[in-house]
């Protein structure tokens, strides 16, 4: 069980992330008060639910509503998964809908991988402090989940902003290099964190998050160019570590910040 961590973050109650690699360890009979959305990412896992007994190969989603009993144990001699908990009662204000889902209806249903995906990104962003990264990763998962296995609606999305996604733009330009969250962007700008999102998707061709992100490595550039060292540029920008601003700005330039310091001076 050493290999099984939970991540939680104060500023998201009722959020929860099981990180879970284990061989021979067996969950008796239990519930969770919370929706469970997980993937097996290696090996096979398995648990008996609904009266059946199932096996969960790599890539097979996981998904389980609140207060329902079930098992689990390892197929295979390891297992590693990846589940994301989330209680009942926050839903509303997170998906920023009246009502809550009507509930999975199938445990393992077909999925093209995008929720795999997303859970992947979701787990990412755990990892660091970047809340703009965890809550907008957190919204676009419940929301895709829901719609594809939860009978949840998908919403039209509102022609107009009136000026919305321009502010934020501009506030993101202005606070690059300090911690923005979501909450605090969509309480400037009074609009559902979601609603937010989408409007500055379809204005900007990105979501906020990675919008920041791009505007943090632009200005990486000019300060690497200035002789600045990768750690002092980390640290200036606000990334967490030197680790997640070099991967972050290979990811969008195709090189590290110690490559692109080395080819400006050839």
């Amino acid at each position: 069980m050493a290999g099984n961590r939970l991540l939680a973050r104060p500023w998201l109650p009722g959020v929860e992330l099981f990180h879970a690699d284990f061989s021979g360890q067996a969950f008796g009979r239990h519930s969770h008060d919370a929706f469970a959305v997980g993937v097996i990412v290696q090996g096979v896992g398995g648990y008996q639910c609904r009266g059946q007994r199932y096996a969960l190969p790599a890539g097979t989603l996981s998904l389980m509503n609140p207060e329902e009993p079930h098992t689990g144990h390892a197929e295979s001699a390891r297992v590693v998964y990846r589940m994301l908990y989330v209680e009942e009662a926050r839903l509303p204000a997170l998906l920023g809908r009246k009502r809550l889902p009507e509930g999975f209806r199938e445990l393992n249903p077909a999925d093209d991988g995008q929720v795999a995906a997303g859970l992947a990104r979701l787990a990412s962003a755990f990892e660091h402090s970047d809340a703009l990264t965890l809550e907008s990763e957190l919204l676009a998962l419940l929301e895709q989940v829901f719609v594809r296995h939860g009978g949840l609606r998908a919403v039209r999305a509102a022609p107009r902003d009136g000026g919305m996604t321009a502010w934020v733009r501009d506030y993101l330009e202005a606070h690059h290099a300090q911690a923005v969250s979501l909450d605090e962007l969509a309480r400037l700008v009074q609009r559902h964190p979601r609603h937010l999102i989408e409007a500055f998707r379809r204005a900007y061709g990105v979501p906020p998050h990675t919008y920041l992100l791009q505007r943090r490595v632009r200005e990486a550039k000019r300060l690497l160019l200035s002789e600045q060292t990768p750690v002092e540029v980390a640290l200036g920008l606000g990334f967490c570590d030197q680790a997640h601003f070099s991967a972050t700005f290979k990811r969008f330039t195709g090189v590290t910040p110690g490559q692109f310091r080395r080819l400006a001076a050839t």
